[in-house]
């Protein structure tokens, strides 16, 4: 298993956006650039949306690892019959990456504004019923 662990940034590169910021060194390079990026496009995460995104780059790296265990198997693992099947990690690595595309979703800014329930319900009826209704 091949296991790809974040590189330690330059000593003398400045990362103004990680400055502070104590990131576990058993992340892999891609859970590090997704902090980084979700970090510089909203500055003001705190609190539970800072644990979330946590969480979030914890599931890409367990998902990074996942991918490694299925590569290093050739994607192919023994099933109960003796069969050959696709190796149990790529269903899981999926699994874990959608739930960090969730958790990131809930995370990404979409506009300056946000929608109350009423507008993102009258958006939807747009959306589905577009010019049959008589939704305004």
């Amino acid at each position: 298993m091949t296991l790809t662990p974040a590189p330690p940034p330059p000593d003398d590169a400045a990362d103004d956006v990680l400055d502070g910021f104590d990131l576990p060194s058993t992340w892999t390079a891609s859970a590090v650039d997704t902090f980084r990026e979700v970090l510089a496009a909203r500055p003001d995460l705190a609190g539970p949306e800072l644990s979330a995104l946590e969480h979030a780059c914890q599931l890409q790296t367990v998902a990074d690892h996942l991918d490694d265990v299925a590569r290093d198997a050739a994607y192919v693992a023994t099933g109960s019959q003796g069969q050959e099947i696709l190796h149990p990690a790529v269903a899981e690595a999926r699994l874990t990456r959608t739930a960090a595309a969730a958790i990131l979703a809930r995370l990404t800014v979409t506009s300056g504004r946000v929608q109350t329930s009423s507008e993102r319900a009258r958006s939807a009826a747009r959306a589905r019923w577009g010019s049959r209704g008589g939704v305004s």
